[in-house]
């Protein structure tokens, strides 16, 4: 075929593609913020070992602006939680089939934040997940229900929205329901890899992968210096990708991506919807080994065995283009955004025969390395390490270093190294060290993954019936026991152990643990139990002062636990 004709060949394909996946008419819903809409976040954007399940709203660089509710319907839930939504509301929508999500607030409206406040107080907890019954918090469409916030997880103030089949729970793209959002921008195609499938395979004669950086805009994204991809044998592909907004400088994630082999379908992507128990299968998708090394994410073509990603369809041969000629044969990459706009990658792959000595295997796997069959469980027990690996902890074969080697005398046993960061772990693998010495307080002890400057971070510390202390991990690394006796640091920041508040509208508490972490806070006034929001990420615990906090004199107290039971207490005489 032509290279012309190829072209018409592939406009065909694309064009039907794109007809394909028209939606169906959607609700009209109203947005969910009163100011311009603009994204920091896209749906199933690529994150740290999740997909993004929601979209991101800037919220112009600040905190309380009205959250309205995009349809009739009733809150369906409200959780808080110091880490993960924050403050967050579902409302159900039973006309349309929907729950709409709203996340990191900085507060709840009217009754539903009293009602939260009342159940806080209830349980005792800052943490908590209310499903209230149907129909007693109705709402209606445009209806203020809480303030836009930073809480939980986020990393600066803004609304994470989401749109989920209520059915189900499986978010879907919100960009589907007609959201006033302006995008004209395509996306950018940065990095082309190509990998040697087995171990017969090569790319420009080499047996490892190569990278290619990428030039150009829109449709006509090019390899640099024009380059063509020399390859013999099973390759497969990996792409760097993506899309900005009109109105914002962020980076965001793309809709789509598809690849075409002689206008044959190798991978395709589509962000439309996934399920929460599949997110984690990112790890498979992208090329983890180059995110732990560069930073950068690469979508990869080629399905690992345990990859049940339904968003993903790698086609006939599992995303793997199989070169057995010298012929050339013309690639296509073509990436969507989720308004539509379209970027190209076209490149050639040159079929390369091979000499003798170039097709030679490679040589096998040194001794200090332990043979892992992914979908089979594996124990190992070695010098006074415990590693249980379940059957779906990898997705694929892996060869994990494995090595024991004595450490410093803060370190409370053999330093012990099980494979590295670079291998992506699905299930947590459960890793248990003997101490070295007999006596130990092991209420203290606890398995640390012991980071490349030798710093020790928390990773369990159950005590198990024969003596090992015990963590489940999803982290490869090097691993051993320290112990921990320091308690956590209590520090008041606007107010001191004796002190006038009457000015005041807040109690501010610097909370911090420097090894295994807080595990726990209670904070009373006069002998009662106190809500304190609890703020990780900024150490941070801050009462609203209310009627608890009566005229004249106060006692506050605040009892800090960390994960190897060392405590710390605070009291202040506060008169208000």
């Amino acid at each position: 075929m032509s290279f012309i004709g190829l072209r018409k060949t592939l406009f065909t394909v694309l064009l039907c593609t794109a007809l394909q996946t028209i939606p169906e008419a959607q609700p009209a819903y109203r947005p969910p913020l009163d100011i311009p809409l603009l994204l920091s976040g896209t749906f199933a954007e690529l994150r740290s070992d999740h997909f993004h399940s929601g979209v991101d709203f800037r919220t112009q660089g600040v905190e309380g602006h009205k959250i309205f509710a995009i349809e009739d319907g009733y809150v369906s839930r409200v959780a808080v939680a110091p880490g993960g939504f924050g403050k967050a509301i579902y409302v159900d929508h039973p006309s349309t089939g929907h729950t709409s999500v709203y996340a990191h607030l900085q507060r709840f409206h009217g009754k539903l934040a009293d009602y939260v406040k009342s159940e806080q107080y209830q349980a005792q907890n800052f943490t908590v997940n209310l499903l209230p019954e149907a129909g007693r918090f109705p709402v209606k469409k445009g209806d203020i229900i809480g303030f836009s916030g930073n809480s939980g997880s986020s990393g600066g103030p803004h609304l994470h929205f989401e749109i989920r089949d209520s059915r189900s729970q499986w978010p879907l793209n919100p960009a589907q329901f007609g959201f006033p959002i302006q995008d004209n921008i395509k996306p950018s195609i940065t990095k082309l890899m190509v990998y040697p499938a087995n171990e017969q395979a090569r790319v420009n004669g080499y047996a490892k992968m190569q990278l290619y950086e990428v030039q150009g805009t829109g449709e006509n994204h090019y390899l640099r210096d024009k380059a063509e991809v020399k390859a013999q044998g099973a390759i497969s592909f990996g792409i760097s990708t993506f899309d900005m907004h009109n109105g914002t400088p962020n980076k965001n994630g793309v809709y789509s991506v598809e690849l075409f082999v002689d206008a044959i379908k190798v991978f395709h992507f589509a962000a439309d919807r996934f399920s929460f128990d599949e997110t984690r299968y990112i790890n498979s998708m992208i090329d983890y080994s180059y995110l732990k090394k560069h930073h950068s994410r690469l979508i990869r073509t080629a399905k690992d065995p345990l990859n049940k990603l339904s968003m993903a369809d790698y086609g006939l041969n599992n995303g793997v283009l199989l070169v057995t000629d010298t012929a050339l044969h013309q690639a296509l990459f073509r990436v969507t955004d989720h308004f539509g706009n379209i970027s190209l990658l076209r490149f050639s792959i040159r079929g390369n025969s091979m000499d003798k000595e170039t097709n030679q295997p490679i040589k096998p796997v040194a001794d200090n390395f332990i043979a892992v069959k992914a979908g089979q469980p594996k124990e190992i027990n070695n010098s006074g390490l415990l590693a249980v690996i379940p059957d779906d902890a990898f997705y694929r074969d892996e060869f994990l270093s494995f090595d024991v080697k004595t450490g410093s005398p803060a370190f409370l046993s053999d330093i012990y190294t099980l494979g590295d960061k670079a291998i992506p772990v699905h299930k947590a693998i459960t890793i248990a060290i003997k101490p070295k010495q007999t006596g130990l307080d092991t209420k203290r002890l606890m398995v640390a993954r012991i980071e490349d400057d030798n710093k020790p971070v928390y990773a369990g510390n159950t005590i198990e019936s024969d003596g090992r202390i015990s963590a489940k991990t999803r982290n490869m690394g090097r691993f051993a026991l320290v112990a921990d006796s320091i308690p956590p640091s209590i520090k008041p920041l606007n107010f001191t152990k004796q002190a006038k508040i009457t000015e005041l509208k807040q109690l501010r508490v610097e909370i911090d643990d420097r090894l295994s972490g807080i595990a726990d806070y209670k904070p009373s006034l006069n002998g009662a139990w106190l809500l304190m929001d609890y703020d990780p990420k900024n150490k941070l615990l801050v009462y609203e002062i209310d009627e608890r906090m009566l005229m004249g004199k106060n006692r506050f107290e605040l009892r800090v636990t960390d994960k190897c039971g060392n405590m710390a207490v605070f009291v202040a005489e506060l008169e208000y």
